[in-house]
């Protein structure tokens, strides 16, 4: 059998998504974080948007169940992995910390996740299950690794680890997922771990952006992910997710 390769940052869409900061910038929380994460980090915090005319979001949650197909990360394979620890270790030593909401890290670590397609219809389930599982049975389970610490563009305040998918036929394995189903390959699979209560100042902004360039090209978490799940959620930080099934190359789980 062939040794297993990973995509590369040439393959992925990382570096156009991510955030660089510039001397004296700091962090500062945008529109979706304050609307969709930050009432469930830290929900007296005065830049906190309760909700929105038009949309279905109410203090973080929206009233009506998004269905999504995701990539779930066991918190074993993640927590256990030395390079993690040492991560955990130097984030817990920073000067911003106290900044981090350290208890949604322990609330979500059954739920971690990276997500594959979102805003699925409830009609769609049953298809794309079967879609997804054909194509598993092909391709068998997918390999990842994971590297350092990403803040992207886009929900500043929340931290990912960006996944980086088995090379299968010299493609994305996950692009080959999405355009089963019809989805156009995003080239970003990110799994949220952590959350800001409040923003940072420049000294602290400076202090994350050196720890993010000092671990962004390091592989933090090597491991095969047995299944894909289709979940149900009614909050972003998938706190209120449920499995509608989990699918893998040995058939339906559940």
């Amino acid at each position: 059998m062939p040794p297993i390769t990973y995509c590369d940052d040439s393959m992925m869409a990382y570096r156009s998504a991510r955030k660089i900061f510039q001397p004296g910038e700091r962090v500062v929380f945008d529109e979706g974080y304050r609307l969709a994460h930050l009432p469930l980090v830290n929900a007296g915090h005065p830049a906190v948007i309760s909700e929105v005319d038009g949309r279905d979001y109410r203090n973080g949650t929206y009233e009506k169940t998004r269905y999504a197909l995701v990539m779930p990360i066991s918190a074993d394979a993640f927590l256990e992995s030395d390079q993690v620890q040492a991560l955990e270790l130097a984030m817990k030593s920073s000067g911003f910390a106290p900044k981090i909401a350290w208890e949604i890290c322990e609330r979500r670590r059954l739920q971690l996740h990276a997500t594959l397609a979102s805003g699925i219809s409830k009609v769609d389930l049953d298809r794309y299950a079967a879609v997804v599982q054909d194509l598993l049975d092909q391709i068998s389970s997918i390999s990842v690794c994971l590297k350092g610490p990403f803040l992207g563009t886009r929900n500043t305040g929340r931290i990912y680890f960006p996944v980086y998918p088995q090379k299968i036929q010299d493609e994305d394995a996950f692009a080959l997922v999405q355009k089963s189903i019809g989805v156009p390959p995003t080239k970003l699979y990110l799994v949220g771990y952590y959350h800001m209560r409040e923003e940072l100042d420049a000294l602290e902004t400076r202090e994350l952006a050196e720890l993010i360039d000092q671990w962004r090209d390091r592989i933090v978490v090597t491991t095969t992910i047995p299944f894909l799940e289709l979940h149900a959620t009614n909050d972003d930080l998938a706190l209120s997710a449920r499995t509608h099934v989990k699918i893998s190359a040995r058939g339906r789980l559940e």
